[in-house]
């Protein structure tokens, strides 16, 4: 299949984009994950002082605190934002008027694409800079792990959940329905199809969107200092971790631009 690209098409996906970000920005999505992040750190950070501990005296105790849900956040931002954004224009029926206007459908689906992303990444952001000057205040310092590998592991991994919600999007008919198949797929059949692999073969399953998760903690060499004491983590490869998420985003954002651009209204 031949693509074209024109000068007018950059246009148009900044435009896409930019309007996506304007309607998640006035809509409720965007509070109510803003809501959930901040609510998640709240508790992390309120709950240990409550109970009489603390949240710990050195970076990696602090750290490894809040990464506990820290791949939790980017599977929540694809199931409310990605699941959605392009089985909502046939659900509701915009893409009537959105495909009768000159705008090809390509530069639609990059366009919306990147203005969920850009979105779901500057919050995952904001969250990091939070654990940051969290650590900062607990421990006297923070993590070097932290805006290194750590941010891009998980800004990656914010591209490869949110290109499978896409394929849902791409797929389904009800807004509803890509969600909860997004929110499965990701915490539930891909880590079941990992354990097979691993029981069956006991290969090494870092090409698995899971097993490359687990690289977004473990690689900040605090966290790894603090978990010494209860076991041996040991540092990840990045390199490969990085490789499975941009494989994982990169096949499954192409194949959800195929299904969008052959769906019919």
């Amino acid at each position: 299949m031949m693509i074209r690209i024109e000068a007018d098409d950059f246009r148009q996906t900044y435009v896409v984009a930019k309007n996506e970000i304007r309607k998640f920005v006035r809509g409720k999505k965007l509070a109510i994950y803003v809501a959930l992040v901040a609510a998640i750190f709240a508790l992390i950070t309120i709950l240990p002082y409550a109970l009489g501990g603390g949240l710990g005296d050195t970076p990696g105790k602090v750290v490894s605190a809040y990464f506990m849900f820290a791949s939790f956040l980017p599977v929540l931002a694809a199931t409310l934002f990605a699941s959605s954004v392009y089985v909502s224009e046939f659900e509701e029926r915009t893409a009537l008027i959105l495909f009768t206007r000159p705008v090809k459908k390509t530069s639609v689906f990059i366009g919306k694409f990147i203005g969920c992303l850009v979105l779901e990444i500057l919050v995952i952001i904001g969250f990091y800079v939070a654990v940051a000057m969290a650590a900062l205040a607990a421990a006297g310092s923070i993590p070097v792990g932290i805006f290194g590998s750590s941010l891009g592991l998980i800004c990656l991994y914010m591209f490869a959940t949110s290109g499978v919600a896409a394929v849902f999007s791409t797929m389904m008919r009800k807004s509803g329905t890509a969600a909860i198949m997004t929110f499965l797929t990701i915490l539930m059949f891909v880590t079941i199809f990992t354990q097979i692999i691993q029981a069956s073969t006991g290969a090494d399953t870092w090409f698995m969107l899971d097993t490359a998760a687990e690289a977004i903690v473990s690689c900040v060499p605090e966290y790894r200092e603090m978990m010494s004491e209860f076991a041996t983590v040991a540092a990840p490869d990045v390199g490969k971790a990085a490789a499975a998420m941009i494989g994982w985003g990169a096949a499954s954002t192409a194949l959800s631009w195929i299904m969008f651009t052959r769906k019919e209204l």
